[in-house]
C-alpha cells in the first residue's frame, strides 16, 4: 500500500497492520501462526527466521490461553501485526487481572526470548499485552 505524498510526485511506503481477533481457543492459533508466516515471508524473513516467528506467535498465544481460568469467559486474543521500519512487531493482548506476570523462569518465557529480538509484557487497565518485535535483516540481491 502506498499514500500519495501530497507535496510532490513521490509515493510514500504506509505502514502496514493486521489486527486479528481470534476466540480464547487453542485450535484457531493456526490462524495467527499462518498470518505470521505470511507477512514474514512477505517481508523477506528466511525460512528459518519465518520458522522462529511462527514458534513465537504460537507460544506467545500459548502464554494467555494456557493460563488458569483463561478463555471460560468467552475472551478474545487480539494479534496486532505491524510493520515498522526494520522491523515486525507483534503484540497479544487479552483481559487479564491487574497482578497478572509471565513467569520469567518458564521455558516458555525463555523460547520466546530466543526466538525474538525484544520482548515486553505490560498489564494495565484490565488489559495484558505480549510485544515481540523482530528485526529484519538486509537480505543481499
Amino acid at each position: 500500500m502506498y499514500e500519495d505524498n501530497p507535496g510532490g510526485t513521490e509515493r510514500l511506503p504506509k505502514p502496514r497492520t493486521v489486527v486479528l481477533s481470534i476466540p480464547a481457543d487453542r485450535e484457531q492459533v493456526v490462524l495467527v501462526r499462518s498470518v505470521a508466516g505470511h507477512i514474514a515471508a512477505r517481508l523477506g524473513l528466511s525460512v528459518a527466521e519465518l520458522t522462529d516467528l511462527r514458534l513465537a506467535v504460537d507460544e506467545a498465544c500459548g502464554l494467555f490461553l494456557l493460563s488458569p481460568g483463561f478463555g471460560s469467559a468467552g475472551e478474545l486474543l487480539e494479534c496486532r501485526f505491524e510493520e515498522l521500519p526494520g522491523a515486525l512487531s507483534v503484540t497479544v493482548s487479552a483481559p487479564a487481572p491487574a497482578a497478572a506476570q509471565p513467569d520469567v523462569e518458564d521455558i516458555g518465557w525463555i523460547m520466546l526470548s530466543a526466538l525474538v529480538d525484544e520482548l515486553t509484557w505490560k498489564g494495565e487497565s484490565g488489559v495484558a499485552r505480549l510485544t515481540l518485535v523482530k528485526h529484519l535483516s538486509v537480505q543481499d540481491s
